[in-house]
């Protein structure tokens, strides 16, 4: 029994040995470029592993850099062009997801284009953008900045959400649960639910008014949450 559990553990090093030449040596890195023309005005993007960059334009056209990294198994990048909608979306082989296999995009899209992304294992960050955004990561920070959006949804499972709003938003709701929540705006009126289960929650210079039309939701299970107008 005891040379079984040790063939066992001896099998279990080579093969992680094995992943981690794999992840070093022979990984390859491609970058390619999608492009869809104008007019877009909704773009969805989702990712296993890897970070998502979307920034404001100049134009309705839409222009995504799209970088694979894998070990001997490529990962499939799946992208649909209808009515306006862009759905950008990718499949790491079963195998691959061993060996590395990673996908970030890198887009740059109509500035009033509504915005959903999410990455199970990477950042999320969307700069300059009015339309409805919402974005989620697993395990990575999420950052919504210089965000014209009337409606702004951020979250994270394993990581530090920002909000930045350079216009009064209508709705925010930004939570983590692990890490801090920090949201800008400017400053008015505002009705606040603010939490934090382990960390402390800090208002600078706006209150919670209960009647007024805009909303913020800020929550953390273990982490600071800081609301401030400026």
């Amino acid at each position: 029994m005891r040379r079984i559990l040790t063939l066992i553990l001896l099998m279990a090093i080579a093969a992680g040995v094995a992943a981690l030449l794999a992840r070093t040596v022979v990984r390859t890195e491609v970058t390619d470029v999608f492009t869809a023309p104008a007019p877009v005005t909704e773009v969805t993007i989702e990712t296993g592993a890897g970070s998502i960059a979307v920034d404001a334009g100049p134009d309705d056209a839409l222009t995504a850099r799209i970088t694979r990294g894998y070990a001997f198994f490529a990962p499939e990048i799946i992208t649909t062009t209808s009515g306006g909608r862009v759905v950008l979306d990718t499949d790491c082989p079963v195998l691959g997801v061993l060996t590395g296999c990673s996908v970030g995009f890198d887009v740059t899209a109509p500035p009033d284009a509504a915005v959903r992304a999410t990455s199970t294992a990477g950042s999320v960050m969307i700069t300059g953008m009015s339309g409805v955004t919402s974005v989620r990561s697993t395990a990575g920070g999420v950052a919504v900045l210089r965000s014209r959006s009337s409606d702004i949804r951020a979250s994270s499972t394993a990581g530090d959400v920002v909000v930045e709003a350079e216009t009064a938003p209508q709705r925010i709701e930004a939570s983590t649960t692990a890490g801090g929540v920090t949201v800008t705006v400017p400053r008015g009126a505002y009705r606040i639910d603010a939490s934090s289960g382990t960390g402390s929650v800090d208002l600078q210079g706006i209150s919670d008014i209960p009647s007024a039309t805009r909303l913020i939701i800020a929550s953390a299970s273990a982490g600071d949450v800081t609301i401030r107008a400026r």
